[in-house]
């Protein structure tokens, strides 16, 4: 049964991590690129930016994976302590 919980727990994060991605990789190409730097950019063009931000952005999350700044996991520390107080 443990296993079972974990599973939905760890689908629950990759598919919000996904969705997540989705929306900056399209938001950069689509409302950046497209509306801002280079109107009259391709279909192609557009989805290889958005590939390419989504590259990006996978490269950055994984900085700040290995090296985190102090106040993000001490943000993180207090959101999931105020988290664990309301239970209680």
């Amino acid at each position: 049964m443990i296993a079972i919980v974990a599973a939905g727990g760890l689908a629950a994060a990759l598919s919000t991590a996904a969705g997540l991605l989705l929306v900056i990789s399209s938001s950069v190409a689509h409302d950046l690129i497209k509306k801002m730097i280079k109107p009259n950019i391709s279909e192609k063009g557009e989805l290889m930016a958005a590939r390419l931000s989504a590259v990006v952005a996978v490269c950055v999350a994984g900085y700040f994976r290995i090296y985190p700044p102090d106040f993000v996991a001490a943000s993180v520390a207090i959101a999931f302590g105020l988290a664990a107080a309301s239970f209680f």
